[in-house]
């Protein structure tokens, strides 16, 4: 069964998503004949037997941001595949799916195009996927097609779950997949074009066990799971023993919560392999994990303070102070790393002019006592579904611009060793706002304009689309 893999992005970034690696090896041992394509460098064949895309009976796409959206359909529209799933009964379009993180937050933002989605965790009903699809392939028929998968809660068929625009079936996403059953627990290529170099990707845990205001990771994403270490050991050591593996990745919503992470560093290091992480919490950082990345060569570490103020940071789940980012910095330098990156988020429920204020100063602090270079990336805070400030406010292009002047007046005050800013584009900004609340009309609206050769968005009905989402369990 020719099946193509889409990533809506540049191949260096689709290498880095682990869940791609993941259907690909499991499509790959199915005996499914996939083929990975990418949004650049060359659209439209493979990368792995440089196909030409019109051979692929069904197409599925890694969703893992907002900003894909409207990628993944011009990709599909400029291989002349009709983008309503309607039209592409007659004929012989391929069928169109979706996966990715982006299902386990708002799967109603593709609705409007796809066959099918698979929501959330998704190696559990890969097979039902796979097995309905023979079965079309057979010649069952669209319909028929949408029928069977439609027997899985885990999967939403729009064709068939969404009339006038509302779910019409209960629908469950899927967030408790036990890691330590018969899945993958790495990355199934490594690549120098990759965006982390020739790195072997590591899944050491999901979910989160924390309750941070902004962030979709503990309602969308489940609660904290965790692979054994023994499970963790065995793959390493295997793939170590046929491939040569110079640097290890450990994917991690929070890597100092994975509590056999002492042992692994350990191990790593044992076998000569460098150490990166996904994400690092200053609460939880430890000198064995700033030893580790020293060792490994890096002279830089990122770390997220999200605010200036320590009132706001305690709002937003983020419980630590200042003096213990200026420790942990410390720990940092005195080990040879002297960049640091540090995410800050503006718009915030409650802020103050004193937070804004207060980034400056927390920076000013960190460069008298370490001497570290900083380097500032900055983000309008953006209500996202699923979150406990789903319903907050988005500030705008006008307060997010007069922000911004403020933070770059306020910095060039530091006339020693000041910070570099890189500040989110507002109308990036406002587009992920606006693309994170898309419902099945708007995905719909926003199909037939790509059609059209319309460059605007629809804009979002975020109440509505806040009603449909709060039915799937």
């Amino acid at each position: 069964m020719p099946w193509a893999l889409f990533y809506p992005a540049d191949y260096s970034i689709g290498s880095a998503n682990l869940g791609f690696h993941y259907v690909f090896q499991r499509l790959r041992e199915s005996g499914v004949a996939a083929e990975r394509f990418f949004a650049s460098p060359v659209p439209y064949r493979s990368v792995d037997a440089d196909t030409m895309l019109e051979r692929f009976s069904v197409i599925t796409a890694s969703v893992a941001y907002e900003g894909d959206i409207p990628t993944f359909y011009r990709w599909l529209s400029g291989a002349n595949i009709p983008l309503l799933a309607e039209e592409r009964v007659a004929g012989s379009f391929p069928v169109i799916g979706m996966g990715g993180a982006l299902s386990y937050i708002n799967p109603l933002s593709v609705s409007g195009v796809c066959d099918f989605i698979i929501l959330g965790d998704g190696m559990e009903v890969l097979d039902h996927v796979i097995e309905s699809l023979r079965l079309y392939e057979g010649g069952c028929g669209r319909r028929e097609l949408w029928r069977r998968l439609s027997e899985s809660p885990n999967i939403l068929v729009p064709p068939v779950d969404i009339k006038d625009g509302r779910l019409v079936r209960g629908l469950r996403i899927g967030r408790s997949l036990d890691l330590n059953g018969p899945y993958p627990v790495h990355s199934a290529w490594m690549t120098e074009r990759g965006a982390f170099g020739k790195t072997l990707l590591l899944e050491l845990q999901r979910g989160c066990a924390r309750s941070c205001s902004y962030c979709t990771l503990p309602r969308c994403f489940g609660s904290m799971r965790w692979r054994k270490f023994e499970i963790v050991e065995r793959a390493l050591d295997e793939i170590t023993s046929r491939f040569e593996v110079p640097q290890a990745g450990l994917v991690t919503p929070e890597a100092g919560d994975y509590p056999f992470l002492p042992q692994l560093i350990d191990k790593l290091i044992n076998k000569n392999i460098g150490v990166s992480f996904a994400s690092l919490r200053l609460d939880r950082l430890s000198e064995q994990m700033i030893s580790a990345l020293s060792g490994s060569g890096r002279r830089s570490i990122t770390v997220a303070p999200e605010t200036g103020g320590e009132r706001l940071r305690f709002g937003c789940g983020k419980k630590f102070t200042d003096d213990l980012i200026l420790e942990k910095l410390a720990m940092a330098k005195e080990a040879g790393i002297d960049r640091v990156k540090l995410y800050f988020m503006i718009g915030l429920p409650g802020e103050s002019d004193e937070d804004i204020t207060a980034m400056t100063e927390l920076c000013r602090r960190i460069i008298a006592e370490t001497g570290q270079s900083l380097t500032l990336s900055i983000n309008p805070f953006i209500p996202k579904p699923g979150t406990p400030w789903q319903d907050e406010i988005f500030s705008g292009k006008h307060t997010i611009r007069q922000k911004y002047e403020k933070i770059k007046r306020d910095m060039r005050t530091i006339t020693k060793k000041t910070p570099q800013l890189r500040l989110t584009g507002i109308k990036e900004a406002e587009t992920e706002f606006n693309l994170a609340w898309y419902g099945y009309n708007e995905s719909r609206e926003l199909a037939k304009n790509i059609e059209s050769g319309i460059t605007k968005l629809p804009i979002s009905n975020r109440e509505t689309t806040g009603i449909e989402l709060g039915r799937f369990m």
